[in-house]
């Protein structure tokens, strides 16, 4: 458990154009006898030294005094969670979350009424790992009550106390854990962390669809999540929080594993998801309206005629129908099939650009044609005509409604 041992290490923060915000933000605080200090992923990413990109800073002194401050010097600041104490202060481009110092009084595994308070200490047990409870005072010097440069060196990823009292607090922890551990390979979740994750899984239900889409697509995004999921498939995460088993069948192959790692999220959640289940998905992840459509155009298998033809010299009048996600596509079916595509295919799948249809309804308005279905029928005949005959439509050629072609479509 965290025992308020301070380390006086000395750490000189890196924060380029953030500086002048975080001078000012502890500056406030000192000028009231209080302080301000960076913590969470600023700290722990600048001790593993990795780039810093977000900053969130604590601060021990009551959130609606400081925004009173803010106001006074007219500091640019949005309201993001005030009930819990925390705003989001704004200077140019530069954002920082700051929350006052807290403790949590009551959790419900979703949400969590808390109490400000003034001692860093409480502030810190309330955490969700030791590894991001680690603060950088305004003396640049390191509180670790939580032993989290200890874990840090030695590779583990620890619940801060309890790990049931954790995730119980929040049980977004659950992901928050395979996130945190598939952007961090390298690391090891101690065992009885794991079987503690495993007791709570079937709580993701009691989470909201945004929460688990922004930490899932977030877990997705790292740069290798496949351990990940193996893990979380190993402790039945998959079947009891998302109601399927992840099919992560060839991604032990590396070919397989290389496909995969070539897909961002969205693109990895469909090779993931089993066909027959994607509607599974639509009840745990919020989507975007773009997103959705994509995910359905993913879902829709190529056949194996399909891939088939990719192979050959002609693999353009296939790659024509599935243009706008081709790529992903293609791997997905790899991944899912085993389907031994050539490498030096790839480069030209990757570079394909959709050649343009020349004929619009325009054009057969001026042929003659009316407005309505048998003219869209007839632009879908002359479009698999120009297809199949490599992207091109003879000259001079007549479709006017008196000159009836016959229906070609791709075979």
């Amino acid at each position: 458990m965290c025992n308020g041992r301070k380390n006086i290490k000395r750490l000189e923060f890196p924060a380029g154009k953030a500086r002048t915000l975080i001078k000012k933000i502890q500056k406030i605080a000192r000028e009231n006898n209080k302080e301000a200090r960076l913590v969470g992923g600023a700290v722990r990413n600048l001790l593993m030294k990795k780039p810093v990109k977000d900053f969130d800073m604590a601060i021990n002194f009551p959130i609606v005094h400081f925004i009173e401050i803010l106001n006074k010097h007219k500091i640019k600041f949005y309201e993001t969670g005030l009930s819990h104490g925390t705003i989001t202060v704004v200077e140019n481009d530069i954002l920082i979350e700051v929350t006052q110092t807290r403790k949590d009084i009551k959790s419900d595994g979703r949400r969590s009424e808390v109490e400000p308070v003034t001692d860093w200490l409480l502030d810190a047990q309330r955490r969700d790992f030791t590894i991001n409870a680690i603060y950088l005072t305004d003396a640049n010097t390191l509180f670790d009550p939580c032993n989290g440069l200890s874990d840090l060196h030695n590779k583990k990823l620890t619940f801060i106390g309890s790990a049931d009292d954790r995730i119980q607090e929040d049980y977004l922890r659950i992901l928050r854990a395979f996130r945190f551990f598939a952007w961090m390979p390298e690391f090891e979740i101690p065992q009885d962390d794991i079987e503690a994750l495993k007791r709570h899984c079937k709580k993701l239900n009691l989470l909201s669809l945004e929460r688990i889409t922004d930490e899932f697509s977030k877990w997705l995004m790292a740069n290798n999540p496949i351990n990940s999921l193996y893990l979380a498939k190993k402790i039945g995460l998959d079947r009891l929080g998302f109601g399927f088993c992840f099919s992560l069948v060839n991604l032990e192959i590396d070919i397989f594993k290389n496909a995969f790692l070539q897909l961002d999220w969205l693109a990895r959640l469909a090779a993931i998801t089993p066909v027959h289940k994607k509607n599974k998905i639509y009840s745990k992840i919020r989507f975007s309206r773009h997103e959705r459509a994509r995910f359905e155009r993913l879902m829709q298998e190529l056949t194996y005629s399909e891939a088939s033809k990719l192979i050959t010299n002609h693999w353009q009048k296939t790659a024509y129908w599935h243009a706008s996600d081709l790529s992903d596509k293609m791997r997905i079916y790899c991944i899912r099939k085993g389907f031994l595509f050539p490498k030096n295919k790839w480069g030209s799948i990757d570079a394909f650009k959709k050649p343009k249809f020349p004929i619009t309804g325009k054009d057969l308005k001026q042929a003659g044609w009316s407005t309505g279905p048998e003219m869209g029928l007839k632009l879908k005949e002359l479009e698999h005509l120009w297809v199949m005959n490599e992207f091109k439509l003879p000259e001079n050629m007549d479709f006017s409604p008196k000159n009836s072609l016959p229906k070609i479509y791709e075979s």
